[in-house]
């Protein structure tokens, strides 16, 4: 199985819908910053819990833990490859 978006992969974003269960989302990772690209797992108080897809090599909520609605960016809408 590919995996669902690749590097380089060029995104849209919706920051204006609230994200739901299995939504692909745009957040900051809480410890630098960086925008990664997740899927919402769980919702706890106003809490996510986003995992990757690729779930042998992902750095995602399983390392840094829940992460609160204000680093979510968005909703990825769309996606396309660069090429």
């Amino acid at each position: 199985m590919s995996p669902t978006l690749e590097p380089e992969d060029i995104v849209l974003v919706n920051r204006f819908s609230t994200p739901k269960l299995g939504d692909i989302v745009a957040a900051k990772d809480p410890r630098d910053g960086k925008i990664l690209i997740k899927r919402v797992s769980k919702i706890k108080n106003n809490k996510y819990f986003v995992t990757g897809d690729n779930k042998k090599k992902s750095t995602d909520s399983r390392t840094f833990g829940w992460i609160k609605k204000k680093d979510i960016i968005g909703k990825v809408i769309f996606s396309r490859s660069k090429n």
